[in-house]
């Protein structure tokens, strides 16, 4: 029988006590890993829902007034004082018929109604002694007012041989040369105002009866790249016409810079809010299900809390919209939803990066 000597035994208790050592500590190491694990999350933000939805229309320009200019009398045209593309103020002469005739036909009624004033004068002085007869004197007094009348009207046709700009604008036509025949009420010039431009856009009922949930209206026009002009509703049409569409009338102030003109096609864009409410968008992975209500676990602080919310429509796209329970910037778990519990510490994991694939950098 051999005996282990002495410094064989003390080596073999070392190595014993060494590997207990070992043993324990792998043991307790594995139990705080167990204690301290913490479950990884991916995780999504509530993102806000837009309520307004734009709706486009084709439109076209209109002037804000047109009008066609012309004569009271007849006569033949002296002169134009413009031309086709002017600009005019209010009150600036337009054109001018030859006034010669009416000129003599007011010099003539300004003679008769002198004749006329003098010998009134001296037939109401002798009714007044009572030594004419009141019928004559009421008669020569109706005389005298008939020559007035018709100095006056003498006096209005050789104003009317003159036209003048009703309204600041651009002249659109001339229509005659110096020296041709016009007659009375013969367009002559055309004007037209654009201190204010219009447009008619044609509506379906829906859009109508909710007029008053329009937020804004603008359009936009082809050949003006970049340029969104604002519009305003001033009117709208009581009656559907034979398609069952209303009319909305849209106005627009120009500015130096617009260069929007009348005759233009424009697409008119009608943004509408169709909700009072803040809605907030979800995907569809962060719900689940609890006593019949929907849920869903928000994250603050690296903690988990079950969050009831009320959902406002139905899943599209793999989103879901949320009218309580959520504000916009919240973070929801979207995934292994059953795997967690309320107060729960949580690690939320980063979200890829285009450039740095993997989180490798």
């Amino acid at each position: 029988m051999k005996f282990i000597t002495a410094p064989k035994l003390l080596n073999l208790l070392i190595y014993v006590v060494v590997g207990v050592v070992f043993l324990n500590s792998c043991h307790s190491n594995n139990l705080d890993s167990e204690d301290n694990y913490v479950k990884l999350v991916k995780t999504r933000h509530a993102e806000t829902v837009s309520s307004f939805k734009k709706k486009t229309f084709p439109g076209i320009l209109k002037e804000d007034k047109k009008m066609n200019l012309s004569f009271r009398v007849s006569g033949p045209i002296l002169k134009y004082y413009v031309e086709e593309g002017d600009y005019v103020k209010k009150g600036q002469l337009i054109v001018e018929m030859d006034p010669r005739d009416y000129e003599v036909q007011k010099q003539a009624a300004q003679t008769q109604v002198k004749q006329l004033q003098a010998e009134y004068q001296r037939i109401k002085e002798l009714n007044d002694r009572q030594s004419v007869a009141d019928n004559d004197y009421e008669k020569m007094k109706a005389g005298k007012e008939l020559a007035e009348t018709k100095l006056k009207n003498a006096d209005d046709q050789l104003s009317d041989t003159r036209v003048y700009a009703p309204y600041s604008g651009y002249i659109t036509k001339v229509d005659f040369d110096a020296g041709e025949l016009v007659g009375k009420g013969t367009p002559v010039a055309s004007i037209i105002a654009v201190n204010l431009l219009k447009v008619e856009i044609n509506v379906p009922a829906s859009l109508y009866i909710n007029k008053k949930q329009i937020t804004k209206i603008e359009c936009t026009q082809e050949d003006i790249p970049d340029k969104v002009f604002p519009l305003n509703l001033y009117s709208d049409g009581k009656k559907a016409d034979n398609s069952g569409l209303y009319t909305l009338y849209l106005s627009y102030t120009p500015t130096s810079d617009s260069k929007l003109m009348p005759g233009m096609n424009v697409s008119v864009d009608v943004f509408i809010n169709n909700s009072d409410k803040n809605l907030v968008s979800v995907p569809s992975t962060a719900l689940f299900e609890k006593g019949g209500d929907s849920y869903v676990w928000l994250v603050c602080d690296s903690t988990v809390t079950a969050k009831r919310v009320t959902l406002e429509s139905s899943f599209k796209n793999g989103y879901v919209n949320v009218s309580r329970g959520l504000k916009a910037g919240d973070e929801v778990v979207t995934g292994g939803l059953n795997l967690l519990s309320d107060g729960e510490k949580v690690r939320v994991v980063p979200a890829a990066s285009k450039t740095n694939i993997g989180n490798i950098l």
